[in-house]
């Protein structure tokens, strides 16, 4: 996809790391600049709006935009995350929805120009409601002081982005490459903001931004849009590390186990019904959702490997399922027997950074 971005106004504004945290999904890191994250408010004229090699979209021939942005460091490197990028048609706010999967917002966007001062105004109306206002001085006024000249490296950092991060309704990230000839920019002041837009992104900023500028026209082209693997979320499993069958199929499975399992001790559960749970079970967590039992142990087995994930799939057969779950039950309440039996002793099981020292090794 081809278009035109005329006279865009950057402003910034450093905000909490854990604020962005909070709103991207698994498989992205908050993207920093001297331990500070960041967030902007960017407005521009689009123009020429086009899928490459056909004409321009009917109704998008030229409209304003105006984003809300925070950056990103992904699979395939830093990038840009879109909180919102509102405009004030329903024809690009869908297509872009559909095709690329960003947060298009219906609103009226306004674009004012007085002299040498521009205002940007937007009322969202779709999905939610929200309201943002970016004025900026373009041209000094006689008498007064020109726009100081921001850290070259923290512009580069901010406008130096080669590719976007978004994610589907379900959760899964997609990327796409983005083109455009080097911004030419200068520094200009703002005089009124209202920073609506990013506090209904969950990135409330107070104040004046730390520095503004507008850029010159460039053209830009954004590459097909294409998923990423699925992120699995992380697991823990919490095991009796007092029983011998506990801790030696805990040790077996942490040598195959891949990077997103942990594997702790059932005493540190803090939840009572957890806490209970464990005492006849091992006990899986992923986020809010627990597994015990078989169910557990499959969900840990389709994290080790192909065998392992072909195990799971063997022990979700109905049949299968039903004599696994006889089988468990009476190893679970036979298992210090078995340990004595076995001559299977409790013992600390190793770290994750230990036992994830000893696969690079090998």
């Amino acid at each position: 996809m081809t278009q035109v971005w005329n006279d865009a106004v950057f402003a910034h504004w450093p905000v909490s790391e854990a604020a962005v945290r909070a709103i991207l999904p698994p498989g992205l890191e908050v993207d920093t600049f001297g331990g500070t994250a960041w967030v902007s408010l960017v407005g521009f004229e689009m123009a020429d709006l086009r899928l490459r090699g056909l004409p321009t979209v009917p109704g998008a021939t030229r409209f304003p935009e105006f984003n809300v942005r925070t950056y990103v460091r992904g699979p395939h490197g830093p990038g840009v995350w879109f909180c919102s990028l509102d405009v004030p048609g329903w024809l690009p706010t869908l297509v872009a929805r559909a095709g690329f999967v960003l947060p298009y917002c219906r609103a009226r966007v306004v674009r004012r120009r007085d002299g040498g001062h521009e205002r940007w105004e937007v009322v969202r109306a779709w999905p939610d409601r929200a309201t943002g206002v970016l004025a900026v001085e373009v041209s000094p006024v006689d008498g007064s002081d020109p726009a100081p000249e921001p850290d070259a490296a923290l512009v580069d950092f901010l406008t130096a982005r080669w590719r976007l991060y978004a994610a589907t309704p379900g959760g899964r990230l997609l990327h796409a490459p983005v083109a455009h000839e080097p911004w030419r920019m200068r520094p200009v002041r703002a005089t009124a903001v209202d920073t609506g837009l990013a506090a209904a992104a969950g990135l409330p900023v107070a104040g004046a931004p730390v520095f503004v500028h507008r850029a010159e026209p460039v053209g830009v082209r954004v590459g097909r849009p294409r998923l990423l693997p699925r992120v699995a979320a992380p697991m823990t499993v919490w095991f009796d590390d007092d029983c011998g069958v506990c801790t030696a199929a805990v040790t077996r499975l942490r040598t195959r186990a891949d990077a997103t399992v942990a594997f702790r001790p059932n005493r540190e559960l803090t939840d009572p019904a957890l806490r209970v749970a464990a005492e006849d079970a091992i006990v899986v967590t992923v986020g809010a959702e627990a597994l015990t039992a078989v169910a557990g142990v499959r969900a840990v087995l389709g994290r080790c490997g192909r065998s392992g994930r072909v195990v799971a799939a063997v022990l979700g057969l109905p049949g299968v399922r039903a004599v696994a779950g006889v089988a468990y039950r009476w190893v679970a309440s036979h298992r210090a027997v078995i340990s004595t039996r076995f001559g299977l002793t409790a013992c600390a099981v190793p770290g994750d950074q230990a036992v994830r020292a000893e696969r690079s090794g090998r």
